[in-house]
């Protein structure tokens, strides 16, 4: 069919239409006298072309959706969307702070810090796959509030930006399958549960162990299972261990990160003694 077909079927118009030719997001065939002829394959490519334009996407997210047509790629598009969106009511709030108080060199000063979260977190996303860059991002974004004004914090954060400018995590086909499926449900509630249950666990170990003691045995025995350790939840966790420690995840981002934070510094010293807890309990009834 011809163009003006085309613009009905799609409710696009012409100048769109020729606009998404130009990117090369579609191909139509072209006759002797100059006309574009259209198939139903075009007319089904365009009209999610326009849904995804309608959503927000830029054209170059477009193709890389309709490319690879995966599920893990909306959702990476998604999340960016999400810390972008972060990003604009925090922009939105200083706009207001501004108004009130007239206050130039405070708001140049988060400014500043804000944009050194966002290029942290924006990396996280990228460098770490699916569900797990979202998860760290999640994880990593309420430690970035402090103003980065030191020398040791610059140096820091210099550190982290070079470490993750480095990063290269690939997974396998089926595992990466596996993570995409397995999450597709997992939304940032869900995260903000599991950083709520490990807050918990830190602040008071004892009492967490006390109240969830039989929870716990349950999960530890199941990991320790042959039923578990042939899973493709056991595999992907394993592979990301390795990884991260030859990586230098746990070697430069994480002590760059306390460096950085002193919130995060005395959440992970927490942590830390938290683990030592548990792993003592587990000792002490012979798991």
């Amino acid at each position: 069919m011809l163009v003006n077909e085309v613009c009905k079927r799609c409710k696009l118009t012409k100048k769109a239409i020729e606009y998404y030719e130009e990117q090369s997001l579609i191909h139509p065939q072209i006759l002797g006298n100059g006309y574009r002829v259209f198939s139903e394959d075009d007319i089904a490519y365009l009209s999610k072309v326009a849904i995804l334009r309608g959503l927000g996407l830029s054209v170059s997210e477009i193709k890389l959706v309709l490319a690879k047509d995966s599920l893990s790629v909306m959702q990476n598009i998604r999340d960016k969307k999400d810390l972008e969106l972060a990003n604009i009511q925090a922009k939105q709030q200083l706009l207001y702070k501004l108004i009130e108080k007239q206050d130039w060199e405070y708001v140049r000063e988060q400014l500043e810090q804000l944009e050194k979260k966002q290029s942290i977190l924006s990396r996280l996303l990228d460098r770490f796959p699916g569900y797990f860059g979202k998860y760290i991002s999640l994880h990593f974004a309420p430690y970035l509030n402090e103003p980065i004004s030191t020398e040791e914090q610059q140096d820091a954060f210099e550190t982290i930006i070079e470490f993750l400018d480095g990063v290269n995590i690939a997974i396998p086909e089926d595992l990466k399958e596996y993570l995409d499926e397995a999450t597709k449900n997992m939304d940032t509630t869900i995260v903000k549960q599991t950083t709520e249950s490990i807050a918990a666990a830190i602040q008071d170990p004892e009492q967490y162990l006390e109240d969830n003691k039989e929870m716990l045995k349950r999960y530890e025995k199941f990991k320790a299972s042959d039923e578990y350790k042939s899973t493709p939840a056991y595999r992907l966790q394993d592979l990301l261990v390795q990884l991260n420690r030859e990586n230098g995840y746990y070697d430069i981002f994480i002590p760059a990160m306390q460096r950085i934070s002193s919130s995060y510094r005395e959440y992970y010293e927490k942590l830390m003694k938290a683990n030592e807890f548990f792993l003592k309990d587990l000792k002490a009834n012979g798991e």
